[in-house]
């Protein structure tokens, strides 16, 4: 097999690992919102797939980076030779085009997760001042019910 050919199976491979990735991560941005969206929001599901998800992406970045390096190597030949490789070319041609719908599927579900995760975080924050206000209302209560059931001796009524 003549060197460009090898490279070009290369890149496909590559471009067949890429979509997978993309495919996990997306799964995973699904998954935070499913969490997100519980009545209490799981968030340590939450913080496991941002974990997961982290990892994707650095395996998604060493993708880009050798693809780029081979690529590199073969762009001049594929371009004085298109109508050898045309076949190859169409293929990774589609799959970046597939990599890119997914892609932009990511940033939509991740703007959506980002939006969830503000409101669910007022949320949080408006029950925390909630409980706080409810906390100080009953001590502030207690303290007073107290100070009523210690009459000062020097108020009571020395005649009984």
């Amino acid at each position: 097999m003549h060197m460009p050919e090898q490279y070009l199976k290369t890149l496909i491979q590559s471009m067949e690992e890429k979509k997978a990735v993309l495919k996990a991560i997306l799964d995973g941005t699904d998954k935070q919102r499913s969490a997100l969206e519980a009545e209490e929001p799981d968030w340590e599901e939450f913080d496991r797939m941002l974990d997961e998800k982290g990892k994707l992406i650095e395996d998604l970045v060493k993708l880009d980076d050798g693809f780029n390096a081979v690529f590199d190597r073969i762009k001049d030949d594929l371009v004085s030779n298109k109508e050898k490789y045309r076949n190859e070319i169409a293929t990774l041609q589609e799959q970046i085009r597939y990599v890119t719908e997914q892609s932009n599927a990511i940033q939509a579900a991740e703007s959506r997760n980002s939006s969830l995760v503000k409101i669910k975080l007022g949320e949080s924050r408006k029950k925390i001042k909630q409980t706080k206000v409810s906390v100080q209302a009953a001590s502030r209560y207690y303290t007073a019910m107290n100070r009523i059931n210690l009459v000062d001796p020097q108020l009571m009524d020395k005649k009984k």
